[in-house]
């Protein structure tokens, strides 16, 4: 099994430098099996580990958002938006049990990352407000559910999980300018798909790693 967990996250790691070659490539089947494959293998990796369901389920529903977002298309991102915002929801409940409220006003950095979380999310809103139309309200809801899941993170002892909350924090927000305040052919497209993939997917190996832990022999 030792053996077994370490190839399962080597490939995982793999697969997800390699996506980064078909980013630039159009929507299609083989891009989405590529995408989801990493996390799916973390979802693998989470289960053979004995990591509790609240992980295993969080990562399925991001490898489903995954799936969603690999295509274009509105109904496909209000899709992928609804996988992930009930990712957050479960990373949410998968720290609650471990809180303590009380780390964010005694811990300087978590105070200020915590404010940070908040600020850059409330900013986004109401940039995207307006460009996003009729998608504004479910993109706020959304918002608010990454915004608790990043607060229930940094509010638990371990910081590994706040550096992921961090990332995914990033990762979502570049989405959003991607998504809705760039034009698809502006010259920082090609720096904004690599950002917004690499720190999605570090988010999610580090929540990983956070909860099911290293293999160990």
């Amino acid at each position: 099994m030792y053996l077994l967990l370490w190839a399962v996250l080597a490939v995982s790691i793999a697969l997800a430098i390699h996506y980064f070659r078909w980013l630039k490539r159009p929507a299609g089947h083989l891009r989405a099996v590529l995408k989801i494959l990493p996390v799916l293998l973390l979802v693998l990796y989470a289960g053979l580990s004995g990591a509790p369901a609240l992980l295993v389920a969080a990562l399925a529903l991001g490898a489903l958002g995954d799936a969603c977002l690999a295509y274009e298309g509105e109904p496909a991102f209000v899709a992928g938006l609804a996988a992930f915002l009930a990712s957050h929801i479960a990373y949410a409940a998968l720290f609650w049990p471990s809180i303590e409220p009380s780390l964010l006003f005694t811990s300087a950095w978590r105070y200020t990352a915590a404010w940070i979380f908040v600020v850059l999310t409330g900013m986004t809103l109401f940039m995207l407000w307006r460009p996003a139309g009729r998608l504004a309200i479910p993109v706020a809801a959304y918002g608010i559910a990454i915004v608790a899941m990043a607060l229930s993170a940094l509010a638990v002892k371990p910081i590994l999980p706040a550096a992921g909350a961090a990332l995914f924090v990033m990762s979502d927000t570049a989405l959003a300018i991607h998504k809705f305040l760039v034009k698809p052919d502006a010259p920082v497209m090609a720096r904004l798909r690599p950002f917004v993939w690499g720190t999605y997917f570090a988010a999610q190996l580090i929540f990983t790693l956070a909860i099911a832990g290293l293999p160990s022999a």
